[in-house]
C-alpha cells in the first residue's frame, strides 16, 4: 500500500513539539520591551573667576541658567538621580575625577592658589593631578561653550558635569 499523508500519530507529534516551542517563547512574545528611562538631563555646574569675581552657572540640555555672581563660594545643589559627576578645574589646580553619589549641597571656594569644597560632611582641598594641555583639550572637546573655557582664553574655574 502507498502512503499519501502523514498518520494521526505523525501529525501528533508534530503539534506536540510546536506547542512546546510556544509554550517556551510565549514569554519572550508577549512582553513589550521598556524603553529606557533618563532620571535626570544631562548638563554641567561651572564656577569660576572673571577678573576677581567668582561667578557660577548651570547648564542643562544646552539650556543655560542665568550667569550670577557667587559672592566668596559658588554653591552646587545636585541633581537628584544622578549616579556620577565628573569634576574638572583648571587655573591654579589641574584636576580630573569621578565622583559617585554626591548627595549633599557642596560649596566651592577658589582662592589664589587652592580650589576647596565643602559639604555639611567634611571637606576637600584639591591639588594638581593633570597636566594643563590634557585639561585645556578636554574642554575644548568637551565643553566648548564654557566659561571656564571662553574660547581658548582659560580661566581658573571648576566645573561639575553629570
Amino acid at each position: 500500500m502507498v502512503k499519501k499523508g502523514f498518520s494521526l500519530a505523525e501529525a501528533l507529534v508534530v503539534m506536540a513539539i510546536i506547542a512546546i516551542l510556544f509554550s517556551c517563547a510565549s514569554k519572550v512574545i508577549t512582553t513589550k520591551p521598556q524603553p529606557k528611562r533618563q532620571l535626570t538631563s544631562h548638563g554641567y555646574f561651572e564656577c569660576y573667576l572673571d577678573g576677581a569675581t567668582l561667578m557660577q552657572r548651570y547648564v542643562r540640555e544646552n539650556v543655560e541658567s542665568s550667569l550670577s555672581s557667587a559672592g566668596g563660594s559658588c554653591r552646587f545643589e545636585p541633581p537628584s538621580g544622578v549616579a556620577f559627576f565628573n569634576i574638572n578645574t583648571y587655573g591654579t589646580v589641574l584636576y580630573s575625577d569621578f565622583q559617585p553619589n554626591i548627595n549633599n549641597d557642596l560649596s566651592i571656594i577658589i582662592d589664589g592658589s587652592n580650589i576647596r569644597i565643602e559639604s555639611t560632611t567634611g571637606s576637600l582641598t584639591l591639588s594638581s593631578n593633570e597636566d594643563a594641555e590634557n585639561m585645556r583639550n578636554y574642554f575644548k572637546l568637551t565643553y566648548p561653550d564654557s566659561k571656564i573655557y571662553n574660547s581658548g582664553a582659560m580661566r581658573t574655574g571648576l566645573m561639575i558635569s553629570w
